[in-house]
């Protein structure tokens, strides 16, 4: 009996440890998949209606971070950031076309970090918004590889990636197409199906070298237009999706809103100021979920060599989004904004040596991500990083995390903790123009503005001298 019970502990342990029995000696392989636009809507994450099952078994086996926050929501800028490990200020970092050689141009990234430190570094997809932003720094090779395949011709609408030809046939016409599209086709039809594959392909061939390597891979969706091979579709039935309330947060200031420029550049989306239909608003989620459910199982892929290959026990997994996305909350959609939809997103961390199964309900940003990878793989970390190592969170979920975190977005500043979050639009004097407060306890979806009530004078004043140290300081 004692036998038995013993060997039942044993497998216990030993499944819910599977990523701790790599070699002491040898340097972590870093495989990094970065998901644009990816919400906090996952079954790992609570959303049981989503098709995530690739994503939600890497959450399983490794630590899922409950909230983790962007330094700026919008995709050049937020990954700026994160791969310097430098915050975003309202002079550096600003908008989705930042390029980190002219904002920060002696920053060390990440890759070029552990490029400096042994390790071949290559990246295939979007990983910088500017493709080959620090290429020449970052990556082994010089360059982001191709993963465009021979026998896959190049899209004539570029990133779009169109591939029915009356969606075609209308971008040629008017640089304009629609913001989905369902194709009945493979993967590999889609630029990121060649992206698993290319990344499947150099995993093969890292695998024969002794050499330490740093992966980076960054798969598009769902990211818009919201195309996606027709089985991804077939997932998801359009009427079970409930539409979100359109309107803004009870005393909401005029500045919480804005036009989703992004959205309008579709030719089935109305011009601004009209809003989004509701049959136009389901079939957008619908094919948002979609999107997602067809990364994921890109992310399956790649995942899948990682483990054929034996190099999982090895390689520390980093899978995150670059900020998180509105689909009709509060009538917005897409991300610019500081509302948590567009500022919380997932990260998920595996690593050997660290337990599985775990979560870290704390406040992380993604400044933290550059000296977390650094520690785990016991080379130095640049003085330029702003952000603290997650390590001691991987070893014990239960440990204090940041007390605030501080995504902004042009003019507006937020704090965000864990019983409120304020924003304040600020003039290029400092003034506060506008601001909004939120109840994160009692009022998770952000509906009422208290800034204005009485009642909460004293946390308004308490909250904007803490934003007010934290503008001065960061560096």
């Amino acid at each position: 009996m004692h036998y038995k019970l013993t060997l039942l502990l044993l497998f216990f342990v030993t499944s819910c440890s599977h990523w701790s029995n790599a070699s002491a000696d040898k340097q972590p392989n870093v495989l990094f998949i970065m998901v644009d636009d990816l919400r906090v809507e996952l079954g790992s994450y609570g959303g049981e209606h989503v098709r995530s099952p690739n994503i939600d078994t890497l959450a399983q086996q490794g630590t899922r971070f409950a909230n983790a926050y962007v330094s700026v929501p919008v995709c050049g800028a937020s990954r700026a950031s994160l791969f310097t490990g430098m915050r975003a200020t309202r002079d550096r970092f600003k908008s989705y076309y930042t390029w980190v050689e002219k904002d920060a141009p002696e920053a060390t990234t990440v890759f070029e970090q552990f490029k400096n430190n042994g390790y071949h570094t290559v990246g295939y997809g979007k990983i910088f918004h500017q493709k080959q932003d620090t290429a020449s720094k970052s990556w082994t090779a010089g360059r982001v590889g191709t993963a465009r395949q021979e026998q896959k011709p190049a899209s004539k609408t570029s990133w779009r990636d169109y591939h029915l030809p009356q969606n075609i046939a209308q971008f040629m016409q008017t640089k304009k197409g629609p913001s989905t599209e369902m194709f009945d086709g493979p993967d590999d039809t889609y630029n990121d199906g060649q992206v698993a594959n290319k990344a499947v392909e150099t995993l093969a061939k890292l695998a024969q070298s002794e050499q330490p390597f740093f992966l980076a891979v960054g798969f598009v969706k769902p990211h818009l237009p919201f195309n996606a091979p027709k089985k991804y579709w077939d997932m998801y039935d359009a009427d079970q999706f409930e539409l979100a309330d359109k309107n803004l947060p009870v005393d909401a200031p005029k500045r919480a809103y804005h036009k989703f420029g992004e959205l309008r550049a579709y030719s089935d989306i109305p011009e601004a100021p009209e809003p989004v239909g509701d049959e136009q608003a389901r079939r957008l989620i619908h094919g948002y979920h979609a999107a997602v459910s067809y990364a994921d199982a890109q992310v399956g892929k790649v995942l899948d060599q990682l483990d054929a290959l034996g190099l999982s026990e090895n390689t520390i997994v980093v899978l995150m989004g670059d900020h998180g996305y509105s689909l009709g909350e509060h009538g917005l959609w897409c991300k610019h904004s500081t509302f948590d939809v567009a500022t919380k997103t997932p990260l998920i961390i595996r690593a050997p040596n660290v337990p599985a199964q775990q979560t870290v309900e704390g406040l992380v940003e993604f400044i933290d991500i550059f000296p977390t990878l650094t520690d785990l793989a016991g080379i130095a970390t640049p003085a330029q990083a702003a952000g603290m190592s997650l390590t001691p969170l991987l070893n014990n979920p239960s440990l204090p995390a940041r007390a605030a975190v501080f995504p902004r977005y042009l003019a507006a500043e937020a704090i965000h903790n864990d019983e409120y979050t304020l924003t304040q639009w600020l003039n290029k004097k400092g003034k506060v123009t506008a601001q909004m407060l939120y109840d994160n306890k009692n009022d998770p979806n952000e509906t009422r503005n208290l800034a204005n009530e009485p009642k909460y004078k004293k946390v308004l004043k308490d909250l904007s001298a803490q934003l007010a140290a934290h503008i001065r300081t960061r560096q």
